[in-house]
């Protein structure tokens, strides 16, 4: 009887401390470590997982839970967006990126995989940064030829992450206006294949 008591303890702390699989965008945002975005617009820091949740939910402006999508926007100057991208297995990763601007924007982007509680950064297995110089010398291969060229010593510039479709796009703010009145002159492409990102 001692045995089975026990038995039946172990299971109810194990069942306990599970963690469910997040199955949304947003349950992936809300599950993010509480380090990142947690932070009120005074540079205040929230702690306990019910304020930051509160929190991160009022930074959202664009949820589009059937394609995967969020973009958010704190206290910076900027914005950031979530994205979900499925694995040829099934499962997802779960692109961030993240762009501050003052006023040229500049940013980056992660890529994360979350199993159980746990998060791991992804981003070297699928996906190779171009870095300043490659940037600035794809701009100057593309520019308008009204615009001013790219220093050889790199160029700001950001990632936009897709609402629909598989392809991020690499831009910038300040070297162009295209001709719709976009802010957003992209540069370079790369399309999620279901295992990492091929630039186009």
């Amino acid at each position: 009887m001692k045995t089975l008591l026990t038995v039946f303890i172990a299971t109810i702390t194990f069942a306990t401390f599970t963690f469910a699989q997040p199955k949304t965008v947003t349950d992936y945002f809300l599950a993010m470590p509480d380090s990142l975005y947690s932070s009120k617009v005074d540079g205040t820091k929230v702690k306990g997982r019910a304020a930051i949740s509160k929190l991160r939910k009022s930074m959202i402006k664009v949820e589009d839970i059937k394609n995967g999508y969020l973009r958010i926007e704190g206290g910076w100057e900027g914005w950031a967006e979530i994205a979900l991208f499925k694995k040829t297995d099934g499962s997802y990763i779960i692109a961030q990126a993240e762009n501050g601007c003052g006023p040229a924007c500049s940013g980056f982007v992660k890529f994360w995989t979350y199993n159980t509680g746990k998060w791991t950064d992804v981003t070297k297995s699928v996906f190779t940064e171009p870095g300043e110089k490659a940037v600035a010398k794809k701009f100057n291969e593309i520019k308008p030829e009204s615009e001013e060229a790219a220093s050889d010593e790199g160029m700001s510039y950001y990632y936009n992450l897709p609402r629909q479709g598989r392809i991020m796009k690499l831009a910038c703010n300040e070297c162009s206006q295209v001709a719709d009145g976009n802010e957003d002159f992209t540069i370079m492409q790369y399309e999620w294949n279901g295992t990492k990102f091929i630039k186009k």
